[in-house]
């Protein structure tokens, strides 16, 4: 008699578990999907882009650098003139002289 007022248990279960796995399925398609995206915008950007301001420090910064140092082959060390000259002065005014002492 009431026939109409029960629920088919089974195909619920198997509704449910299908909308379940399809919703998952679609999650992790858009995921790959937008991680896919955002890789390829990446290497547009990268690509596109232009170091001009960057580049020109950086051989800047590479020329000032290089006047210091030591040769690795003679082993000399390199110091600009200018520098090595004001501190031999300083040194020179600092010292006392031999009239002085």
């Amino acid at each position: 008699m009431a026939a109409y007022d029960d629920l088919n248990g089974k195909r619920i279960a198997t509704i449910s578990v299908i909308s379940i796995v399809v919703t998952a399925v679609t999650v992790l398609a858009v995921q790959v999907l937008y991680f896919a995206m955002a890789g390829y915008v990446d290497d547009q950007k990268v690509q596109s882009s232009s170091y001009l301001r960057q580049n020109r420090v950086l051989a800047d910064q590479a020329e000032e650098i290089s006047k210091y140092g030591v040769d690795p082959e003679t082993g000399k060390i390199t110091v600009p003139i200018g520098e090595v000259m004001k501190k031999m002065a300083a040194q020179a005014s600092d010292e006392p002289t031999s009239d002085e002492a």
